[in-house]
Parts: C-alpha cells; structure tokens; sequence
C-alpha cells in the first residue's frame, strides 16, 4: 500500500487495461464519470465516459443502465480519482453487471483521514465505531487524537498511533473491522447521505425520515492502516456501492476524508481518496481478474 501520493486534481484519463470484452480506464479527481443530461453538458469539463466514447465507439453503442452510459459499468463521484470498468460487448455488460449484482466484483480504495468527534450529521446514531474493534477504546482515542492529547494510555502511544494500533491488532490477527449499515439521502437537495445500523437503530426515527431509510445494508471492509502525522492512511474495499459510499462510512466512524468538506473533512487540493484496484470474474469462464495501480499515477501492478 503506498499512499504517499495522490494524483494532482485535473489532467486526462488514462487506459490501463485493455480487453475485448472490457476496459480500465483511470479517471482523474475533477471528472464526472458520466455523462451530463442532454442540454447540461459543459464542453469546458468532458466526462469518463464521453472520453472513452471517443476513442471506443462500440461501448456507446451498448444498452447501459442509464440513457447515454453505453457500457459504463459503475460510477466514481467527481472528485474521486482511480480505475473506471466499461463493458466493450452487450454480453460482457450483462454478465458483469450480474456478477456485481451478486457481490462478485471487489473494489479497493486508498484513503486519508482525519480523526473528528462530529460524527455523521443526520445519522442514528450520529457516530459509530468500526466492527470488529473496542467501541469505547475507539471514542477514547478518537477524542483524545481530537484534542491533542499525546498520551491517552499513561506510558502508550500518542492517540493517533493508538487508533492505528487499535485497527491493526485486529486485523494482524485475521479479524475482519468494517463498516456496515443503510444509508439515506439528507441535506439541502440531498447532496449528502446519512447512516444507520444494517437494523434497529433507525426505524424509530418519526415523521418523514421514518421511511427514508432504505433496506440494503452496504459495507466498507478496513484492510490496512498507516500513521501519517495527524491523519491515518487505510486501504478499504468493498463489494457493492452506494453513493458517497466510502466518504460516508469514515466520517460516520469519526475519521472524514483530507479535502472532504462536504462530510467534515480538512480543506485539502483534493479529495483524498483513489479507487486503486479492481477484481471480477471474466465474463463467460469467470476467472478472476485483477487490475491494480502500484500507486496513483505510477504504473500497473
């Protein structure tokens, strides 16, 4: 895992594999992935999709999910940098989009983040710790990296390390810490979601946020972390999406994204955050593929 660097916002895409029955594209943080309403487009800002149209014309051609997506098989929000999956066939686009409808497909994420105590506005309740961690070692430590605190262990580590330590204890011993749970859209004009346990929590929630919530629980699996000053370095995954997925979970869990002012992250250049690998079966034999950046920016693995 090196995220030493995430790639600078803006620039042009890049092809990373090249298959006949698909492609990987790395789309820069800055890009939609998809493309605009017809009458909305902005020439001054393409998106992925529309890109690669270009250069493939065959994956336009292809009955995608949504009017104009061709063969786009799944989204990065704008500010996302990392790999992209087009279908280049109809039979490629249907056999992958089943095998993601089933939980086949695996998407890593490198991330940074930085320790906060305001939770996730809108959700029940307003902050979690991971599973598969001490609850209360988690706030103990969160709020102690919070507040400068250098030694909340008499004769331990400073917060932040303790908060890594915390994650890779479990992990170094094989035990899965994720994150798991429903969302719902909240804010002004829904520019956000919130969170709430995969059941119980939530569904005492009165009036109109009662039904809101919707029924399928999505996770974020926590597969590594780093020390960097005061943030933490992880590499994530997960199975299915939903929208601000990744975003979400963090900062549900006290640790919003570097650049993330949306979900009550630092300022920052840019969202740090860069979907670095892909794994799916092959349409029609089903044999893994995996395509992985080394790092942003810096080649194939």
């Amino acid at each position: 895992m090196d995220l030493a660097m995430f790639p600078p916002r803006g620039g042009d895409p890049r092809i990373v594999r090249e298959d006949t029955d698909f492609l990987v594209v790395s789309k820069p943080a800055g890009m939609h992935t998809a493309p605009a309403a017809p009458g909305t487009r902005d020439p001054a800002f393409p998106d992925l999709a529309s890109w690669v149209f270009e250069r493939y014309p065959e994956i336009r051609e292809i009955r995608g999910r949504n009017r104009g997506e061709g063969g786009l098989l799944h989204r990065l929000d704008r500010e996302t940098s990392g790999l992209v999956l087009f279908a280049r066939t109809e039979e490629a686009f249907r056999a992958l989009t089943a095998a993601a409808a089933e939980g086949l497909f695996r998407k890593d994420y490198i991330l940074r983040a930085r320790p906060s105590r305001s939770g996730l506005p809108g959700s029940r309740p307003p902050r979690a710790a991971p599973e598969g961690v001490d609850p209360e070692a988690w706030v103990r430590f969160l709020d102690a990296a919070v507040d400068g605190t250098d030694d909340p262990v008499p004769g331990g580590p400073d917060s932040v390390e303790s908060l890594r330590a915390l994650l890779a204890a479990d992990l170094d011993a094989g035990r899965r810490v994720f994150v798991a749970g429903r969302f719902r859209p909240f804010g002004p004009g829904a520019a956000r979601v919130a969170c709430a346990p995969p059941a119980g929590a939530a569904d005492g929630d009165p009036g109109r946020a009662r039904g809101a919530w919707g029924t399928e629980v999505y996770r974020t699996d926590i597969r590594e972390a780093r020390r960097s000053g005061p943030s933490l370095e992880l590499r994530v995954s997960l199975a299915r999406g939903f929208r601000h997925q990744v975003r979400s979970h963090l900062a549900w869990i006290g640790l919003p994204l570097d650049g993330d002012v949306l979900y009550g992250g630092a300022e920052g250049d840019r969202l740090a955050l860069h979907a670095a690998s892909l794994e799916f079966p092959r349409p029609g034999t089903g044999v893994r593929i995996r395509v992985a950046e080394i790092a942003p920016g810096r080649g194939m693995e």
